[in-house]
């Protein structure tokens, strides 16, 4: 791991040493041009100036064939000639020759071996004039061979070369070190990660602390952690309960099996009472078996909901009627207008409203108030642009620790009474996973003076 973080921040480095470097050379080569080219326009209105003070004192004071040399810069050289002619006017430097016009502008003139010493290099500057009906022509020049700001720009590219040197290594020491610091909280959320297994995902990503985009990751993973922790936490549970729950029913069936291997099938009462509860076990298992393989259809998509509008006091209707058909000690009190209507599957919506009435009977009949009628409220009313569903009863309604529990899988407020009322735990849940289905949210809470209710709430 060590390894492979030096050699990213090695590459990192090197990346940003060549990319600063380059820069810096760069915008070196364009100040320096453009330093150059102040300097360039500055002779060439120099070399004017001095141009117009030539001919203005040719014009005025030609003494002897040459010019008044307080008139222009002493390292400013001149002659005048008759371009018709190329008859030499004036100069001040016999070994001038006869420059041509530049057109407005300074130009380079290079001559090899023109002297016996050395070679001619001059920078000048040539104007046309009619003087006195002659074509003539005034040239200004400056000699660039021994020039001092020319050496200067022409070393500063190999100045730059050496400079190069000390700026990559400053640069990559500096690049290194930022890039390291830069990684050093990858590398610990590396190992800790690492570090993790489906016992240890509660071992959370270290935060900086300082909310940059590196805590952000950090804390997406570590929501994501805790998430997945939360599943196998769930299917842990939910793999103990199904061992639970279908342990009991093979225990009873294997109790009743060896019964009657050893003498019950000798006696016609115990046979018959052994094979009831194995046809009752039995069926207890097919009904968990169904339920999960509903849950798990239905989270998988292979169940999809076929929406459309359902319209609510219809379908109260229809679960009323069919419990009345069956239970004679139950009466369903409906609060609903003829036009409300939901977006819902209503095969799915009849489903999640049998499962609640059927949970509300099963666990009244198994009360205290067994003896007595058990009233079904079912309402359905508009709040805050939501369709909201009620299903209320006048049970023992739920216990406080458990109202949180209850949609849970296998969960069971009262194991003995809900044993002696029957069900597998998982009539709730398979409520709770259709109105997911349904984008619908489903919630419990308790009526007074008893009973428990339950919404069912759809968007508008």
């Amino acid at each position: 791991m060590k390894k492979n973080r030096q050699s990213f921040s090695v590459r990192l480095a090197l990346r940003f040493m060549f990319l600063l470097t380059v820069a810096i050379i760069l915008l070196s080569f364009v100040f320096l041009l453009f330093v150059r080219s102040l300097v360039n326009a500055n002779q060439t209105e120099e070399l004017k100036n001095a141009e117009d003070k030539v001919f203005s004192a040719m014009a005025f004071q030609i003494v002897s064939g040459y010019l008044s040399e307080a008139e222009i810069p002493y390292y400013v050289s001149y002659i005048v000639y008759d371009s018709d002619t190329q008859e030499t006017i004036a100069t001040n430097d016999p070994f001038l020759p006869l420059l041509p016009t530049t057109n407005g502008k300074a130009v380079h003139y290079f001559v090899k071996d023109f002297f016996f010493d050395g070679n001619l290099d001059i920078l000048y500057y040539a104007q046309g004039h009619v003087f006195k009906e002659r074509n003539i022509v005034v040239a200004v020049c400056v000699n660039i061979e021994n020039n001092t700001t020319a050496e200067m720009f022409n070393s500063l590219p190999l100045a730059l070369l050496f400079m190069a040197l000390p700026i990559l290594l400053l640069s990559f020491f500096v690049s290194f070190f930022i890039t390291k610091n830069t990684i050093d909280p990858v590398v610990k959320i590396t190992k800790t990660a690492k570090s993790m297994t489906t016992e240890k995902l509660d071992n959370l990503l270290p935060l900086t602390g300082r909310g940059d985009e590196i805590d952000e990751l950090s804390g997406a993973f570590n929501d994501l952690f805790l998430r997945i922790k939360a599943d196998f936490d769930r299917e842990r549970q939910f793999s103990s309960d199904v061992s639970h729950e279908l342990n009991t029913p093979l225990t009873v069936i294997t109790g009743q099996t060896n019964l009657l291997l050893r003498w019950g099938k000798d006696n016609p009462e115990q046979l018959e009472k052994s094979l009831l509860a194995i046809k009752n076990e039995s069926a207890s298992m097919h009904a968990i078996i169904e339920n999960l393989l509903q849950i798990s259809r239905i989270e998988s998509g292979r169940i999809k909901p076929e929406v459309s509008d359902v319209n609510v006091f219809d379908i109260f209707k229809r679960v009323s009627e069919e419990f009345n058909s069956v239970h004679t000690n139950v009466r369903f009190e409906i609060e609903c207008d003829k036009s409300v209507v939901v977006l819902a599957d209503v095969e799915m919506l009849h489903q999640i409203l049998t499962i609640l009435i059927s949970n509300s009977i099963k666990f009244f009949n198994a009360s205290e108030f067994a003896d007595g009628e058990c009233i079904i409220s079912l309402r359905a009313f508009v709040e805050a642009g939501k369709t909201i569903l009620e299903e209320t009863d006048n049970g023992p309604g739920i216990s406080p620790e458990a109202l949180p529990h209850i949609f849970e899988r296998f969960y069971r407020a009262d194991e003995a009474h809900s044993r002696a009322a029957g069900g597998s735990g998982l009539g709730l849940a398979i409520a709770r996973t259709l109105a997911d289905s349904l984008s619908a949210t489903i919630e419990a809470y308790n009526v007074e003076p008893h009973g428990a209710g339950v919404r069912v709430r759809f968007e508008e």
